[in-house]
């Protein structure tokens, strides 16, 4: 009995284009202003996010940026589909197309609950100590550094927030670097620190986790990830961004405490971010996460 190449193709490729589509959703582009802004034919991007083919190979660099990996992840992504193989048991370490928000909840809380545990404390205190939460569930250090005099850029250039090292940073085994020095002429305030740490902290426990593939083909190396000011606010930069920022939002502004504080302050986001240590468009990314 012949096979219908397509059918099988369309059953199997799923990843790839849900991570397109995604990204598209996100930015709230039509199929066609997404293919232009891709520089590529519209029906091509559309075969993509359908599982009907993938990324043409002389684009896979274009492409794995826009779906937040690097391009040896995407070539393996591919071959690993190509095979019918299921993507997330041979490549664990590449983070699935979509994270539920309810799965980003559940991660914020349960370290939350394990430094209240560690520390004999029935409730954790606001502003949340988050390099205390991070180091106690993570092992994940967090350093205070002028970026300009040590020389931190980051792959692309421009001022940067902080950085993660999650395979370690000098004497540290993992850690969050925090930019002490001016950025476009100031320094970062309190809730900037903060969220930053909360971010990058996001990006481990969300994007790196503690598997390795058994195939040594599919392992990567676990590169530093760099935050830039466009990366912590919260929009849509992209899907990892986004996740991350989430996950800060989560973990700066516990559910209980939040939805106390919100009514108790009336929904003043001003006092709100005051009281977290965070800023006004946290907390209004906070109230839409809760249907406030």
């Amino acid at each position: 009995m012949t096979k219908n190449v397509n059918s099988v193709i369309f059953s199997i490729v799923s990843e790839v284009g849900k991570r397109l589509k995604n990204v598209r959703i996100a930015k709230g582009l039509s199929l066609r202003k997404f293919a232009g802004w891709l520089e590529e034919d519209s029906s091509v991007v559309f075969h993509i996010e359908t599982g009907r083919r993938f990324p043409p190979k002389p684009r896979l660099e274009k492409f794995a940026a826009v779906l937040s990996l690097t391009e040896r992840q995407l070539e393996a992504l591919i071959a690993v589909e190509r095979k019918g193989l299921d993507t997330f048991e041979m490549l664990p370490e590449i983070v699935p197309a979509a994270i539920p928000t309810d799965s980003i909840e559940d991660e914020a809380e349960k370290i939350l609950n394990e430094y209240c545990r560690a520390s004999n404390k029935d409730t954790i205190e606001v502003p949340i100590p988050v390099a205390d939460v991070i180091k106690t569930a993570y092992d994940l250090s967090t350093e205070d550094l002028d970026f300009a005099k040590e020389g931190i850029t980051g792959s692309e250039g421009g001022a940067l927030y902080g950085c993660l090292y999650p395979s370690g940073f000098r004497r540290l085994r993992r850690a969050v670097l925090v930019n002490t020095g001016k950025i476009s002429g100031h320094l970062l305030s309190s809730a900037e620190k903060l969220i930053t740490v909360a971010h990058e902290a996001g990006h481990y426990a969300l994007h790196y986790g503690k598997k390795e593939s058994k195939q040594l083909f599919f392992r990567f190396s676990k590169e530093p990830t760099y935050c830039r000011k466009q990366e912590i606010k919260p929009t849509p930069f992209n899907l990892k961004e986004e996740q991350a920022n989430l996950f800060a939002a989560c973990l700066l502004m516990p559910r209980k405490q939040f939805r106390e504080t919100w009514e108790k302050e009336h929904g003043d986001k001003s006092r709100l971010a005051r009281h977290f240590c965070t800023t006004e468009s946290f907390v209004q990314l906070r109230a839409e996460m809760l249907d406030l």
